[in-house]
């Protein structure tokens, strides 16, 4: 004997007399959507009742299907038109004796199509030809012709040879003709006379290169080092040159910058005040390794090797006899090892001093340039070569 289930149980217990009868949860889903599009079909149907559309106003649509409905009933519904061919052939009307008058040529015929319509146009006759000249008249003309032209070369020839023959020795000038009005004496021209050729007499021109001029041949340099290399070598400091009778000897006109092969030299700190304290001379950073050459020519009078009291690490002092004028140039903050002179070593423009380093009490690479005056005080360096008519170029940072 079987034993009914709890669902048979549940089932009898709902009205349901098998569990065959009972609904799957696909069927129950169907039902749901089924009486949900019902009820939105009837929503809908209700709300078009409820709509009242005012004559000449725009039609209110209450879904996107029922919107594009109307559309295409609506481009259904328009009429269509067929435009009517519009477009004749032109004929082209021919009036030329050569061609035959009164002639008409389609267009199409010669098959070419046209986009739109031409109104006809007419070609009128071309104008007669004019007579031609008699066999005589023509020789007539050639020959005058030909005689004009010979004439024309004569005359050419004539005109090109008489400047040869106009020109005489300033010797044979008529006296007359070389009396200028107002003058009391005649005038004749004179010449040098070379051989049997004789050339006008004129001023020689003379070129003062001063760069040319500053830079020393080895001769002389090494004159003027001997120079040197007799004296003793005084103190540095005081205003006066370190050697007195070169530097007598060292008077130049003509200054440059230290670093003469640079259009532009970038300066990171100029003369005067700034903060720390007073900054005697000019920082220029040409970059590391950049060789130096002094502002003029001049003589040595010190060489730091390192050890310069004012922090200048390696550095080189310079005494130049400028138009006169005691001036000292200092060279600081050098590379280790760069530094290409001596003390007494006489210079000129072109003599590498040494390279920009970063010795001494520096904050990077670069050149201290500074100037002393012959009462030993500094001076701005980049303002003085300005005054000196130097295109000094400097970018401050």
């Amino acid at each position: 004997m079987t034993h009914p289930t709890r669902r048979a149980l549940r089932s009898s217990a709902d009205g349901v007399t098998s569990p065959e009868a009972q609904p799957t949860r696909r069927e129950l889903r169907e039902r749901e959507r089924a009486a949900e599009s019902i009820a939105v079909t009837t929503s809908e149907a209700r709300a078009a009742e409820r709509v009242t559309l005012i004559e000449g106003s725009a039609p209110l649509y209450t879904s996107r299907r029922a919107m594009r409905e109307s559309a295409t009933r609506a481009a259904e519904d328009l009429p269509v038109q067929m435009a009517e061919a519009t477009y004749v052939a032109p004929r082209l009307t021919v009036d030329a004796p050569a061609l035959g008058a009164g002639e008409s040529i389609r267009i199409e015929s010669l098959g070419v199509r046209q986009p739109r319509a031409f109104s006809p146009r007419v070609l009128s006759s071309a104008p007669a030809a004019p007579p031609r000249a008699p066999h005589a008249v023509r020789r007539l003309a050639q020959r005058i012709t030909a005689a004009g032209a010979l004439l024309f070369i004569g005359s050419l020839v004539v005109v090109t040879s008489l400047p040869a023959q106009a020109v005489q020795s300033p010797t044979g000038l008529d006296p007359e003709v070389a009396q200028i009005e107002g003058a009391t004496e005649a005038q004749t021209i004179e010449g040098s006379a070379t051989g049997t050729t004789q050339f006008l007499a004129r001023d020689d021109v003379v070129v003062n290169d001063q760069i040319a001029s500053a830079r020393m041949a080895p001769g002389e340099l090494a004159a003027y080092q001997a120079v040197a290399d007799g004296e003793a070598a005084g103190p540095s400091y005081t205003g006066d040159p370190a050697f007195p009778q070169v530097w007598e000897m060292l008077n130049t006109s003509y200054v440059q910058t230290p670093l003469p092969h640079m259009d532009q030299v970038p300066v990171s700190s100029g003369f005067g005040y700034r903060p720390g304290g007073f900054h005697g001379g000019s920082d220029f950073t040409p970059g590391l390794g950049t060789e130096i050459r002094p502002i003029a020519n001049g003589v040595v009078s010190a060489v730091w090797q390192g050890n310069n009291p004012g922090g200048g690490g390696y550095a080189v002092f310079i005494d130049h006899n400028i138009d006169g004028e005691f001036f000292q140039s200092w060279y600081a903050h050098m590379l280790p090892g760069s530094i290409q002179v001596e003390v007494g070593q006489v210079v000129d423009i072109t003599t590498v001093v040494g390279q920009v380093g970063n010795s001494g009490r520096s904050t990077g690479p670069h050149l201290h340039l500074e100037l002393k005056n012959s009462d030993y005080v500094s001076f701005d360096p980049v303002l003085w070569l300005q005054t000196r008519e130097q295109n000094l170029e400097y970018r401050p940072y």
